[in-house]
């Protein structure tokens, strides 16, 4: 809707003009009155009226915001286990075992198990 407003306030003019309408949409003054006048329509229209519908826009805020927060260790653990399964790799197992249980001697063996992951 406030596209539509904007598209139809600036359809008339020329090239030149259109930084001259925009210019006083980015002062701070203006942003401040903005957001002033958003959060005094979100009182009136929640707050005001005792609806539950601000309990939800905090609980799924606070989704969506973990989410965000979350999404980038995720990428990298994803690309992590793409990253080891297109190199799967034979996984060698070292075993140290006394060789007296092998043989009654009291030296070392070591013994290799290899197993594909």
């Amino acid at each position: 809707m406030a596209m539509r407003k904007v598209y139809s306030e600036i359809k008339g003019m020329k090239l030149k003009e259109v930084p001259g309408y925009f210019k006083p949409m980015l002062s701070m003054g203006y942003l401040k009155k903005s957001v002033q006048r958003g959060l005094d329509n979100y009182h009136a229209k929640y707050i005001e009226t005792d609806s539950i519908e601000p309990l939800y826009h905090v609980c799924f805020g606070g989704m969506i915001f973990s989410y965000l927060v979350a999404l980038p260790n995720e990428r990298r653990h994803l690309e992590h286990k793409k990253h080891a399964e297109q190199h799967a790799l034979k996984m060698v197992w070292i075993v140290v075992v006394p060789f007296s249980v092998l043989s009654g001697n009291n030296s070392i063996c070591l013994m290799l198990f290899g197993c594909n992951l």
